[in-house]
């Protein structure tokens, strides 16, 4: 465990961070866009089975 505040301190964990938001950020904006532009694909319907015999 470290000690209060030492978190804000380590540069590359804050890094780290900024860059998974950043793509996430992208990620979230080109599904949107693409919903958008294409929607969303058909779905087949859902059929059961069963694999115990």
């Amino acid at each position: 465990m470290g000690a209060p505040g030492e978190a804000a301190q380590d540069a590359e964990g804050l890094q780290t961070m900024r860059t998974l938001a950043r793509n996430m950020t992208f990620l979230m904006k080109s599904i949107q866009l693409g919903k958008e532009q294409f929607g969303l694909p058909e779905k087949e319907p859902w059929q059961a089975t069963n694999f115990i015999r």
